[in-house]
């Protein structure tokens, strides 16, 4: 009967946690983003290292426009996982937004190295690249993003803008026009001051 019990007791205590655990990214998911980082908080009380219940705190800090606090969240997975692509990638969204394309490639290019299919990894370096001068790889990084996932509508949008500034104004307009298709707000502009 003690069995019985203590098995039960089990059950229960490991289906709340789990319950518990999913509550934030249910809230996540519902873009509830304070009662998110409120769950998250919780759960990480009694699980600090629970690298995706961080993960993802920092990302709901992210969508409230607290970079600070993500920032935290996404270093913290780092040092807990120095694997992890994803908190690399959001590292690499987070620097380039602040200006430091150094910073930002050096994230993105991390991630690309320990997995070379990351359509997002290629997109940041070519968004660094872009804004350091380095047009050649900034395009290279494009056509990689673009190669890996058809439906990256801002890689062609970018890859448009360089084209543009070779005066490949046939590839631009291309480019422009598949990222209006795949819903880039941006694209229009582009392609009523440019291919019209």
């Amino acid at each position: 009967m003690k069995n019985l019990l203590y098995v039960m007791a089990l059950a229960l205590l490991i289906s709340c946690e789990a319950e518990d655990k999913n509550k934030g990214d249910n809230l996540y998911l519902s873009k509830d983003y304070k009662a998110a980082i409120k769950s998250y908080n919780e759960y990480l009380e009694l699980h600090p290292s629970h690298v995706k219940s961080i993960y993802n705190r920092g990302r709901s800090y992210e969508e409230l426009k607290q970079y600070d606090k993500a920032l935290v969240d996404f270093k913290q997975v780092l040092e807990l996982d120095k694997k992890n692509t994803s908190a690399m990638l959001s590292l690499a969204k987070h620097f380039y937004r602040e200006g430091n394309y150094e910073q930002s490639f050096f994230f993105a290019e991390s991630a690309i190295k320990l997995k070379d299919d990351l359509a997002e990894g290629f997109f940041w370096v070519g968004r660094s690249s872009h804004h350091m001068g380095e047009f050649e790889k900034a395009k290279t990084a494009y056509n990689n993003a673009i190669n890996l996932n058809k439906e990256y509508g801002e890689a062609y949008l970018y890859r448009g803008a360089l084209n543009m500034q070779e005066n490949k104004k046939t590839a631009a307009c291309k480019d422009f026009k598949q990222a209006q298709n795949l819903n880039i707000k941006e694209a229009e502009a582009a392609i009523t001051k440019y291919c019209n």
